[in-house]
């Protein structure tokens, strides 16, 4: 292996290395592999991709150039040790890492066998995500898979509109605060609005923090020290200016 891409001084974690077979067409994406600085590792680069338990590291390594992947090797050892344990749904057989992305869904593949079995293929390298549906939960040709919760965040975010979503949410919770207040909700409002809140896990969240403990001791010793300074004030006001009786 070319000493270019080693790291001699073991400063970063290491990394699957790319090659490509000489004897696959140049287009052809079985010809492109990852193997381990020491041989013992080697992988096809959609195999590493579609894996469900693998996920590429963000940070960058010296010893490889801008286009090629940054696989972990570490990461790639548990990804086998994980398929020991899965069977693939088309030829039977053991290191079968590819999940159908629907999360109720047992079928597990090897990549190229998910192929064979006509699973549905679909890749976001902008957002970086790699996912694969069996059969069953392939959707016609002309139909759009509907996309994650993250991938419309990552879109929203890529689009410029984070600012205006929490905007229009700030808006939403000081109309809620209002209501709330004003004493001339009905009970159906009130309960329509607590319905929402408590289903909302971000408010159980924040009313987690105001229940905590430390907050209670907070405001306990807050209220033990405005009990002195009322003591204080009621002690000087009956002895320094005591009631006269009216002459």
């Amino acid at each position: 292996m070319d000493e270019a891409v080693r790291d001699p001084a073991g400063i970063f974690q290491e990394r699957m290395v790319k090659i490509t077979c000489d004897l696959c067409p140049q287009d052809d994406e079985r010809g492109i592999l990852y193997v381990s600085q020491d041989l013992e590792l080697v992988a096809h680069q959609n195999c590493l991709l579609y894996s469900s338990g693998l996920v590429e590291s963000e940070e960058d390594h010296p010893c490889l150039n801008d286009q090629d992947r940054h696989f972990d090797v570490e990461l790639v050892k548990e990804e086998i040790n994980r398929g020991k344990r899965l069977k693939c749904s088309y030829c039977l057989k053991k290191g079968a890492t590819v999940g159908c992305d629907i999360k109720k869904c047992s079928k597990n593949y090897h990549f190229f066998c998910a192929r064979q079995d006509q699973a549905k293929i679909q890749a976001d390298e902008h957002g970086g995500t790699y996912r694969v549906f069996c059969q069953k939960h392939t959707v016609g040709k002309n139909s759009r898979v509907s996309p994650t919760k993250v991938d419309i965040l990552k879109k929203m975010k890529n689009a410029g509109l984070i600012e205006s979503l929490f905007e229009s949410l700030l808006e939403d919770l000081d109309g809620i605060h209002f209501k709330i207040k004003d004493n001339t909700t009905s009970e159906k409002e009130l309960q329509e609005i607590a319905t929402l809140l408590f289903d909302c896990a971000i408010f159980r969240k924040s009313l987690r923090k105001i229940s905590a403990d430390t907050v209670i001791s907070k405001l306990q010793s807050e209220q033990e020290h405005l009990q002195k300074k009322i003591e204080v004030l009621q002690d000087i006001g009956e002895n320094m200016f005591p009631l006269q009786k009216d002459i």
